[in-house]
């Protein structure tokens, strides 16, 4: 077990981002996600370790717009099913983002990853 040297952020969608989600079900689980059950279909982000609750912000505000095109793509890669505006006020009514200041890794194994 070891403490990363990262910020953790999540992001979960909420109501909004739910509606959406909603209108785009396949008929077998139309009505099926709430707000309760999104956590498990959020996502994590680690950025660089951050000190201040306004270094986030400055970090979400330049990087909003390909986490919210992440999101929906994570529901439905028809992109013409994707809202027109997309812009940092309808980021942040329809996700909720929460800092995590302390990351740790508790498996054995190293971490792999690839780019995107």
């Amino acid at each position: 077990m070891r403490v990363v040297n990262r910020t953790a952020v999540t992001v979960v969608g909420v109501e909004p981002y739910l509606e959406w989600t909603r209108g785009r079900d396949a008929d077998f689980n139309s009505g099926q996600l709430t707000v309760a059950r999104t956590k498990a279909f959020g996502s994590a982000f680690l950025l660089p370790e951050v000190d201040y609750e306004e270094d986030l912000q400055e970090w979400l505000e330049e990087n909003f717009a390909w986490i919210f095109e992440f999101q929906l793509s994570s529901w439905t890669a028809d992109e013409t099913a994707w809202p027109a505006v997309r812009d940092l006020p309808m980021f942040r009514a329809w996700f909720r983002v929460d800092l995590h200041s302390v990351v740790v890794d508790v498996a054995d194994d190293d971490i792999e990853g690839e780019e995107l």
